[in-house]
């Protein structure tokens, strides 16, 4: 209980709402759990580091397995973005490994039973040992855009064919990671201006298939542009986007 508990408890005595021996246990509990409260938090804060510092040990000791899954996705990343792609690829039954340096997250996530381990994906030696020279693809998500670049870099010195899929800030970073060697760069302003854009046309009654295959265009037109040597402003973006609507 807290101070709001006496206010609560007394105004309930006054008005005869309780008995006097409840009202009176009441006001004994609270009296008891506020004085109680501040030893039973630092108590509780002292466990809690405690079992993170052994939580967080195990997940950062526990390497990615040895064995070999050809065919496997790697996911750089286990943020929301990656769970999100680990859950898609799981869903169409591609096998994957997941690698985050959130050790609070990885040890979280192996105690579901996901594939997910403590390491930063920049790093080749972790690469190998996730089986990068037979991994299907590369998906990066992290949020940063020079951890993404570090991790495409180190990818492209193992695996020069490997297929990379990289999230990118906005659409000079996508250009960026086009000329570093990525086979698809997604930037997040532009994706998102497309979701709503499909969602919109969906909402007012243009036919779905016709909806997705103007995405779907409209996506090449998009990555075509951004794998030139250099980005182009905004105004060039949003000129085309006015074409596409006046056609």
């Amino acid at each position: 209980g807290g101070e709001f508990a006496f206010v609560l408890v007394g105004s309930a005595l006054a008005a005869g709402l309780v008995p006097d021996d409840l009202g009176q246990a009441a006001l004994v509990v609270t009296t008891a759990t506020m004085v109680m409260i501040p030893g039973l938090a630092a108590l509780a804060r002292r466990l809690g580091r405690r079992i993170d510092r052994t939580t967080l040990g195990r997940a950062r000791a526990e390497p990615p397995p040895a064995e070999r899954q050809p065919g496997r996705v790697i996911v750089a990343g286990y943020g929301r973005v990656g769970q999100l792609v680990a859950e898609m690829l799981a869903r169409h039954k591609v096998p994957y490994i997941a690698l985050d340096m959130d050790a609070a997250r990885v040890a979280d996530q192996r105690r579901l039973g996901n594939p997910v381990y403590f390491g930063d994906s920049a790093n080749a030696d972790l690469l190998r040992r996730c089986g990068i020279d037979t991994a299907r693809a590369l998906v990066v998500t992290l949020d940063q855009p020079r951890a993404v670049e570090a991790v495409v870099a180190a990818a492209r010195t193992e695996r020069p064919d490997l297929t990379i899929v990289a999230r990118a800030r906005d659409a000079r970073h996508a250009t960026a990671l086009y000329e570093m060697g990525v086979d698809d760069a997604v930037p997040e302003t532009i994706e998102a201006s497309l979701q709503l854009s499909e969602a919109v046309l969906v909402d007012v009654g243009v036919p779905m298939g016709l909806v997705i295959a103007s995405i779907h265009e409209r996506r090449d037109e998009f990555r075509a542009i951004l794998r030139r040597k250099e980005a182009p402003p905004a105004a060039a973006f949003q000129a085309r986007r006015t074409v596409g609507k006046t056609s």
